[in-house]
């Protein structure tokens, strides 16, 4: 059950957003079959690119694209926090404490892939309609 549900809590929030869009197009005043597929098609798609998206960034945090930024970010605060001495005297020892704490993104692509997937479906019925 611990691998299955990532997928079904990003398939849920995913869910949560192609409502969000449906309810934000109005798809129930809609006029034609074609309007529908388009609206359906979008919000699939809308929910497809922010999954696979966020999935996307935190595989390049994993790889350490974003270290020097929040690494400055907490010698900022650290510097405005009186008598703070910080938790790391440099950015190496940041760096290498962060390589230890690697987040899985693999299910967010997958059920970002799976969104996208049903969108361009969406896609081929609209154009065929």
């Amino acid at each position: 059950m611990k691998r299955v549900l990532p997928y079904i809590i990003t398939a849920v929030i995913g869910a949560l957003v192609v409502v969000t869009v449906i309810c934000g197009l109005q798809i129930w005043s809609a006029s034609s079959t074609q309007v529908v597929l388009g609206t359906l098609c979008d919000a699939f798609f809308v929910a497809g690119v922010l999954i696979f998206g966020v999935g996307l960034l935190v595989f390049c945090s994993n790889g350490g694209a974003f270290y020097m930024l929040s690494y400055g970010i907490i010698k900022l605060i650290d510097l405005f926090r009186r008598g703070a001495k910080g938790k790391y005297k440099d950015f190496y020892e940041y760096a290498e404490s962060k390589k230890e704490k690697k987040r899985s993104f693999g299910f967010m692509l997958i059920v970002g892939i799976g969104f996208l997937v049903v969108a361009v479906a969406l896609l081929i019925a609209y154009n065929n309609v």
